[in-house]
């Protein structure tokens, strides 16, 4: 009897306690199937397909325990499986990035080792039948925290279970559902990445210069070597850049020797940002002028790597995107609809109209391989404002990770720990400290400027004698001032009595790097006022 699981459902996966449990996979058409765990049973049928979901009733959190399916005489049995927390990683490369090239992992390698830890891979797909062109037997995996497997967590996943594990003391599972260079028009439905992302969906319909793209599938996918994500190795080029910010210079000199070692383009695959991979373009020219991977197609990554899961049982997403929704400039204000788009297209995936989503708003930037930001201000505005009007979306503060010259900030460990204690007081319920300072209003007197703070237990704290990414303008030139913090406030004392109004911003620029925190160290978010 033919009787299969969805591959997210294997040994050692991470179930979520607590909520209602979809299982589900494939098996004689119209055939009955069992599943049982924790001592209940759930059965369904088989569609006429031969598709089939059972429902569980909540699990209670456990260790272990031993999942059964069963139909007819065909049986799965998955052993060491846990009941936790789960949440979806989503985003892109910086949501991507592995702990191998973290800037702590080594200091936390050697003591890491939690089977309550656990990550699953989703596959990089982008179209149809692509587990069958490349080698995948490398991802789609579920691994526990061990000094071996850590290299292959997302970083700011395993920070956040790390963090979460200590205080439920429960399994935490992530699932990594990421790819690197990715708009926010791949994550939708290809309907709605047309309809709020137009300008990349034309930029996109451009480079295929007329071919249609089903012949793009089915004429060149095999041999578009940006379409082979089924590795799980540590390429030359990412070994080289992604643990430290090379100069111009040295990667000229890396390229130049990768092609002399290989008598060709060098081997650049890793992570990609805004569209391109990170180095020389790589992809197969399957049609004449025509270069680009299928992950760029509208829609692709929602089909391919989204919908397989859809359903997986979850506390919520960890988010971590918008660098690519930069590409085009002047269309970055589109973001806040492309964002909103995103959860509602994922919302309709799970049949969670509440689905919770932590977004990690963007950190500073300058500049990086020649690549500079258009406007993250307005990125940065847009994913605000979906957090204001949504009550099931929390912002992350990241105001004080930005790297002025590399996209792929090292440190992750702060952005994992901040997403652990929004997960711990809006998910959970638990009375800890988790939200990012916001400025709520400004008074003027006189020389002075206050500024009144929420979210700020334990007071507002300035780490050194000067704020940092504050300005105020008046006429549209800026103040001299010095600032101090005061309890939930930051006085502001100018250098005299300027006659008119006046204009504060804070981190309001592409790059930034603030020191201005509340008691429980979480920065305050950007902001623009006037008094």
């Amino acid at each position: 009897m033919h009787l299969t699981l969805a591959p997210i459902f294997a040994s050692n996966m991470v179930l979520q306690r607590g909520l209602p449990v979809s299982v589900w996979g494939t098996a004689e058409p119209n055939a009955s199937v069992e599943v049982r765990i924790q001592g209940q049973a759930a059965s369904c049928a088989a569609n006429a397909d031969g598709n089939w979901r059972c429902e569980l009733a909540p699990l209670t959190s456990s260790d272990a325990e031993t999942l059964e399916v069963a139909s007819s005489d065909a049986r799965i049995t998955l052993t060491d499986v846990a009941v936790g927390e789960v949440f979806i990683a989503g985003g892109q490369s910086n949501m991507e990035f592995w702990m191998r090239y973290d800037k702590e992992v080594e200091d936390y390698r050697p003591t890491c080792a939690n089977p309550r830890i656990r990550f699953y891979d989703q596959p990089k797909c982008s179209y149809p039948g692509q587990t069958d062109d490349f080698d995948y037997s490398k991802v789609g995996i579920w691994r526990k925290a061990t000094p071996e497997d850590l290299d292959y967590f997302s970083a700011v996943g395993y920070y956040m279970a790390r963090g979460l594990e200590m205080v439920l003391d429960v399994p935490v599972g992530i699932v990594g559902c990421n790819y690197g260079g990715t708009t926010s028009a791949a994550w939708v439905t290809p309907e709605h990445a047309r309809a709020v992302q137009p300008e990349l969906a034309a930029a996109y319909d451009a480079k295929l210069q007329g071919l249609p793209y089903e012949e793009l599938l089915a004429n060149g996918r095999v041999n578009a070597a940006k379409n082979d994500k089924g590795y799980a190795a540590w390429p030359a080029w990412n070994e080289f850049f992604l643990p430290r910010t090379p100069t111009m210079d040295e990667v000229k000199a890396f390229m130049e020797a990768e092609a002399q070692k290989a008598s060709g383009p060098a081997d650049v695959g890793g992570l990609e940002i805004g569209g391109a991979q990170s180095g020389e373009e790589d992809a197969a020219r399957v049609h004449p002028g025509v270069m680009t991977p299928t992950k760029e197609a509208p829609g692709a990554l929602f089909t391919y790597m989204v919908l397989p899961i859809a359903g997986f049982a979850t506390r919520g997403v960890l988010w971590y995107q918008g660098e690519s929704d930069d590409e085009i400039d002047g269309t970055q204000w589109r973001h806040e609809e492309a964002l909103r788009t995103v959860i509602a297209d994922w919302r309709d995936a799970w049949q969670r109209p509440d689905l919770p989503f932590l977004v990690v708003q963007l950190p500073g930037f300058g500049d990086w391989m020649g690549l500079g930001p258009n406007d993250y201000v307005t990125i940065r505005a847009c994913q605000q404002e979906v957090a204001d009007t949504d009550e099931h979306v929390w912002l992350c503060s990241a105001s004080d990770m930005g790297d002025r010259h590399d996209i792929h900030p090292k440190e992750k460990k702060p952005i994992g720990e901040r997403l652990a204690l929004l997960v711990m007081r809006h998910l959970l319920g638990m009375p800890v400290p988790a939200d990012a300072p916001r400025c709520i209003g400004a008074e003027r007197k006189g020389s002075f400027v206050v500024l009144h703070f929420d979210n700020a237990a334990g007071g507002m704290l300035l780490e050194g004698a000067e704020c940092n990414a504050l300005e105020v303008l008046c006429n549209g030139e800026a103040l001299p001032f010095r600032a101090a913090a005061r309890g939930d406030t930051l006085v502001i004392m100018l250098d005299g009595n300027p006659s008119g109004p006046l204009e504060v911003r804070f981190a309001w620029a592409n790059w930034f790097r603030t020191n201005l925190y509340n008691g429980a160290e979480i920065p305050a978010l950007p902001f623009i006022v006037h008094c």
